[in-house]
């Protein structure tokens, strides 16, 4: 795992109601396509009940250390799973591209990492998938499923389907985003808690701090 920078969110709740809340990230420049990663509840916290006058606050802390993971996922019968997966490192400074096969007779093999892409770009995560990955129709046929997913500080982050013979292209610069509601770890975040989210933006500053001001929502700190 490849040491990065660290960030703070400082989130002050003014409201008189205990508060949960999810923080996820999403990527502004991605290849243009259907593959998007879809957004997973990365951070689950919660802040004690508040007021104007005096706010309860919560503090999270993390370091921008990223890992792509190749998931495999094959579920056997109802009461049976078997999940294998390969990990690499990703440097958010630096260049990174991964070349992807998959060994053995589907399902019965496993997905890896088998080199790297020359013309990988700084600020990037390329990843390029080769024939040996099955038709999406085939996974779903098999009940077997090939995932990439993203990680960061250990906790996951995103996940998108793996499909044969595409080149991934992902940001590594996330927009981190918050909102309140009932989430677990992974959980996916789309509709109605996206468009209700805030985004967090720090800038040139590595500490933020945020109020939550209960049904009105979010805004930065004066």
């Amino acid at each position: 795992m490849i040491s990065g920078e660290s960030f703070t969110l400082v989130l002050k709740n003014r409201s008189n109601e205990f508060q949960r809340i999810a923080i996820f990230q999403t990527f502004n420049d991605v290849s243009e396509s259907a593959l998007k990663p879809l957004a997973l509840a990365w951070i689950v916290g919660a802040v004690a009940p508040g007021s104007k006058d005096q706010s309860s606050s919560s503090e999270f802390t993390w370091k921008t250390t990223y890992n792509v993971t190749i998931i495999n996922s094959y579920h056997i019968g109802n009461e049976m799973l078997s999940t294998n997966s390969v990990q690499m490192p990703v440097n958010l400074g630096g260049s990174n591209g991964y070349a992807v096969t998959y060994f053995g007779d589907f399902p019965f093999g496993a997905p890896a990492f088998v080199g790297s892409i020359m013309d990988s770009e700084k600020g990037f995560l390329l990843i390029q998938s080769d024939r040996k990955i099955p038709q999406l129709e085939r996974q779903y046929a098999e009940n077997c499923f090939l995932k990439i997913g993203f990680s960061m500080a250990g906790r996951q982050v995103s996940v998108a389907d793996l499909h044969p013979n595409v080149l991934y292209r992902f940001s590594l610069d996330p927009v981190y985003r918050i909102v309140t509601g009932e989430f677990y770890p992974g959980q996916i975040i789309v509709d109605d808690p996206f468009e209700k989210s805030f985004a967090i933006k720090f800038g040139d500053s590595r500490r933020k701090t945020i109020i939550l001001k209960g049904n009105e929502g979010f805004e930065e700190e004066d």
